[in-house]
């Protein structure tokens, strides 16, 4: 008698293990992305999904350079370990500050109003309305996007991965004030085979994204597209926006190329160039004081080249992405629980 008792609290204890944990997505990357003239922002990020609930926790670091960066970093790109647990089933959103141990609550119905209110509106920024007329005065001359399969492979975080490069480059012409210029992107992609294990991950992500997206009211048509498709280009293609930028080509075309790279990106690790040249009659350059009189013509000339080179070398934005883990896990519903020895903030 004691041994069927003994069997059956085993065999209830592992049913109860099984109703308590389930499979799910774990995900963990690190971002950097280093701007020219303010800084570098660099994120560690750890995700899990189990059906309806999703929990990201991260670690960022800012490093600003001069004015600009100091005020980026205390105002926008905040250093800190944050969290976040999204719980679809109870529509509410649990924001974490790991650092000060505390955390607030956000109904997902309320960003929905906020983003309802501004469709109904109809309100675009100032920035939005300049852009639309200076975009109006760019003429492009020649625009080239291209994927190559280098053939290289290696192993990274213990994927087995293979590599491309893309090169994209554009040159315009602002048919208001002479100015002329290119934008250059170069990235490498570095892919690894979907087995099943990931294309599960995968779907389990995208699935979460879908029903995340429709709870706060946003087109999920926009979720159809690939994982390499036209999304993180387009982050570069808006980077320089102070003197306007070439129109977008046609998704088409990059959907082409990009068709060309196979398997799941693990390394993405992009530079994006910007050539300006001012109409004629008007200096490119800023010469240092005295600096002909003091050292001759000859090295003024060497220094202002010098100069120039190192501009266009230096590329003005640059954007890395490494792929650590990502597999599917068991997850219990403690992990989106908030830890009880966190206050609840107001």
């Amino acid at each position: 008698m004691k041994k069927i008792v003994k069997s059956f609290l085993v065999i209830f204890t592992i049913m109860i293990a099984v109703t308590l944990v389930f499979s799910g997505m774990v995900k963990k990357t690190r971002s950097e992305i280093n701007f020219k003239k303010f800084g570098k922002y660099t994120v560690v990020k750890s995700e899990i999904i189990n059906g309806k609930m999703k929990r990201v926790d991260s670690s960022t670091e800012f490093k600003g350079k001069g004015l600009i960066g100091g005020l980026t970093g205390k105002l926008f790109l905040k250093s800190g370990e944050k969290g976040e647990i999204i719980n679809l089933q109870s529509m509410v959103i649990y924001k974490l500050d790991h650092k000060k141990k505390e955390y607030r609550v956000v109904p997902i119905e309320k960003l929905f109003e906020e983003r309802e209110e501004v469709e109904k509106t109809g309100e675009t920024s100032y920035q939005e309305e300049q852009e639309k007329k200076e975009e109006s005065n760019i003429k492009i001359i020649r625009s080239e996007f291209k994927v190559n399969g280098t053939g290289e492979t290696k192993e990274i975080n213990k994927f087995p991965c293979k590599k491309y490069t893309i090169n994209w480059f554009t040159k315009w012409e602002n048919i208001r004030t002479g100015e002329k210029g290119t934008d250059r992107l170069y990235t490498e992609v570095w892919t690894t085979p979907i087995t099943d294990e990931i294309r599960q991950a995968r779907e389990d992500e995208i699935n979460f994204s879908r029903e995340y997206m429709k709870a706060i009211g946003i087109d999920v048509d926009n979720l159809q597209q690939e994982i390499l498709g036209t999304t993180w280009i387009a982050l570069f293609s808006n980077m320089n926006k102070e003197n306007g930028k070439p129109k977008q080509q046609e998704s088409s075309q990059f959907v082409k190329e990009m068709k060309k790279i196979e398997g799941y990106p693990v390394i993405i690790d992009g530079k994006y160039y910007i050539t300006r040249q001012k109409p004629e009659g008007e200096s490119e350059t800023t010469e240092t004081p005295n600096i002909k009189k003091k050292f001759g013509g000859f090295l003024k000339k060497a220094v202002k080249k010098k100069s120039k080179s190192e501009k266009e070398n230096t590329p003005a934005f640059s954007y890395y992405t490494e792929l650590i883990e990502f597999s599917t896990a068991k997850i219990g519903d403690e992990e989106f629980q908030v830890n009880p020895a966190y206050k609840k903030k107001e």
